[in-house]
């Protein structure tokens, strides 16, 4: 049997595709990173991204395993094969998605890595991921201090801004639930889904972009915000990872084509919903 929509949802619809208000960007989804689906994650390899991290990006230190994905941040095989590390002392995982995503809440459930010099972190970012003007949205979980998160946001690579949140809890002991919202006009950021900080205003980050989560190690002339990286094994965990697409509202109909055609609309689903008249004879 087919499903007709309801005549309003059905003139939303039509509305937003006529008009192309709709924010363009990849679909919701909920992944519990039981496994890797590489028809949505693509994961960074051979790639040293610069200051502030003193990593290089290597598949093999990301596993799935036990229901979730695992970071690993370590000296494999840096120590004795630097050529392979960007000449970098160590070595983490960075998965980002294939897709670029727009509008919406992004949510993460993850157990952050912990020691000095070490961030974990969630965010929506363009800038060297696809060479467009760096936009970034993201939640930063320091592991010489797991009770405290960064929040941060900036617009083509500059106006960065940060707020420490305190948690009330050590990240890096157990799994918690982190979001943020990003609307036009509004950023909100959540931790097990209360608010913790937002900001408003209309110089907020513009550019869809991509999902990302991280572990770094920070870089020695970084060491006073990060503290210093000792080459200590760590590990951080995601449990799931999801995207909610934003509903964009519906404006009043702007022209008398557009009202016409909503009109339209209606009458066609009246149609299909009433009996057919016997033919008259």
């Amino acid at each position: 049997m087919t499903a007709y929509p309801c005549p309003m949802k059905l003139l939303a619809l039509t509305l937003l595709c006529v008009s192309g208000l709709a924010h363009a960007g990849g679909a919701s989804f909920v992944d519990g990173m039981s496994s890797e689906d590489t028809t949505r994650w693509v994961r960074t390899d051979n790639v040293y991204p610069g200051e502030p991290v003193n990593n290089v990006w290597r598949a093999d230190h990301i596993a799935f395993a036990a229901g979730q994905m695992e970071l690993r941040l370590n000296t494999q095989p840096c120590a004795i094969a630097p050529e392979q590390c960007a000449s970098r002392p160590s070595a983490s995982g960075q998965l980002r998605s294939q897709d670029t995503y727009g509008f919406g809440r992004y949510t993460a459930v993850l157990q952050a890595a912990t020691g000095d010099g070490v961030v974990t972190d969630f965010m929506k970012y363009t800038g060297d991921l696809a060479g467009d003007p760096s936009d970034l949205i993201g939640m930063h979980i320091q592991g010489q201090d797991p009770t405290r998160m960064q929040v941060s946001y900036f617009l083509e690579g500059v106006g960065a801004q940060y707020q420490t949140v305190h948690l009330g809890f050590n990240a890096a002991s157990s799994l918690h639930t982190y979001a943020f919202d990003w609307s036009a006009g509004a950023l909100r950021w959540y931790v097990d889904g209360n608010e913790v900080f937002n900001v408003t205003g209309a110089s907020l980050p513009a550019a869809e972009g991509y999902i990302v989560g991280d572990v770094w190690a920070a870089s020695p002339a970084t060491a006073g915000l990060f503290g210093a990286y000792a080459n200590t094994p760590t590990r951080a965990y995601f449990d799931s990872i999801a995207y909610e697409a934003a509903i964009s509202p519906v404006p009043e109909p702007g022209s008398a084509a557009l009202l016409s055609l909503g009109v339209g609309l209606l009458a066609w689903r009246r149609r299909r919903a009433s009996p057919v008249s016997p033919t008259a004879k």
